[in-house]
């Protein structure tokens, strides 16, 4: 497909729901106009309109802009206050060093805790710190340009992607085997630092949503015997503080292979599951499906970035039909964070197909679509 006969089709299928509506209907099983699907955040749509990443992170103006736009055209949520400290804030807050360069993604090259007699010295004080102050004080801005109806959004990390934010990798993983007692000690404080900034953010704005991620507890990195040994019990840990705070539970999305712990991920309480694509979303959906909502996971690199219009569109069909009847829900996802640079053709490619395919949606049942455009029988 060309994409002026993608921009021809896609205005056979517009919403004929807001985002809202179409939550709440699928949420309490209803048939709905198409699946719940999202796409990607501000730093990938900044690409799209001609923005750098530095010129996103640090003006108002430009992520207003971005918001509104994106909106409109890729079926944003729109603006809101984000004080989430993602994969590496707790570790820039306590002193690694982090790189945010001109036109990318943020990183880390240096880590703070070399040996753990450092780590009682360690400390995270969202009131004083420069680094959180600055997250905390760039959300009240919003708040205020939005007349105090922003939404807050916070969170972070699960505590064994903390814990590498804080101490190398490398040095991290070999401390679960042969240091297992100051594994934990680093366990519980990013635990601690969690809590804490999401109990900050409660304080300063009311009422938050919390998000998580936890790439480094993927198999990728861990055996399924180390992760139920150390990160298990303190996602645990964590979440239970999170519904004591906040009286709600945030789903998750990690990285990297999880099949060997997808029950242990039903077990510590995550409401939903958002899968990588390098897993199998009908063995997602046979294994846990009728445990949690599950969410996934077309390629973002491969397909997103690098793919056609039809491999993106392709994608979303073969998602659908191996995902959209899950008994306890299914939402349309990308399997990662969306690279910068991908293509405004295949973005809205990814939305075409999931309105198309992903029409006539209700959670526990394939999509009307898919019957009606041939793709099942």
């Amino acid at each position: 497909m060309t994409y002026e006969e993608l921009k021809e089709e896609i205005l056979k299928y517009p919403d004929t729901m807001n985002n809202m509506e179409r939550m709440k209907g699928y949420a309490m099983g209803q048939v709905v106009d198409r699946i719940p699907f999202s796409v990607a955040g501000g730093d990938t749509y900044a690409s799209i309109y001609g923005y750098t990443q530095k010129q996103y992170r640090e003006s108002l103006d430009v992520q207003f802009d971005v918001a509104e736009r994106a909106k409109k055209e890729f079926c944003g949520g729109g603006m809101y206050a984000n004080t989430g400290l993602g994969l590496r804030g707790i570790g820039e807050a306590v002193g690694s060093t982090a790189v945010y360069p001109e036109n990318d993604f943020d990183y880390l090259t240096d880590f703070i805790l070399k040996d753990y007699d450092m780590l009682n010295d360690l400390k995270f004080d969202p009131e004083n710190n420069e680094f959180l102050q600055g997250k905390i004080e760039m959300a009240k801005k919003i708040v205020e340009r939005m007349d105090g109806k922003a939404m807050v959004i916070t969170g972070g990390a699960g505590p064994m992607t903390t814990a590498i934010a804080i101490r190398d990798a490398s040095s991290f993983l070999r401390d679960l085997v042969k240091d297992p007692e100051n594994a934990d000690r680093l366990l519980d404080f990013c635990v601690d630092c969690n809590l804490k900034w999401i109990e900050y953010n409660q304080k300063v704005f009311g009422k938050v949503v919390v998000s998580m991620a936890d790439p480094a507890t993927s198999t990728n990195l861990l055996s399924p015997k180390l992760f139920q040994r150390f990160s298990k019990p303190y996602i645990q840990k964590q979440l239970n503080g999170i519904k004591e705070l906040t009286g709600t539970i945030p789903g998750v999305h990690i990285c990297g292979h999880t099949k060997k712990i997808w029950n242990d991920i039903v077990e510590v309480g995550y409401p939903s599951f958002s899968v990588d694509n390098c897993e199998d979303l009908a063995e997602l959906k046979a294994e846990i499906g009728d445990k949690v909502k599950i969410s996934g996971n077309v390629p973002p690199v491969e397909v997103m970035k690098n793919g056609t219009i039809d491999d993106v569109i392709h994608s979303v069909q073969e998602c659908l039909i191996k995902g959209s009847d899950s008994p306890c829900g299914f939402s349309l996802a990308i399997g990662c964070q969306v690279p910068i640079g991908t293509s405004r053709e295949n973005i809205e490619a990814y939305i075409y197909a999931a309105r198309r395919y992903g029409r006539g949606a209700q959670k526990g049942k394939l999509c009307k679509g898919l019957y009606e455009e041939g793709l099942v029988s």
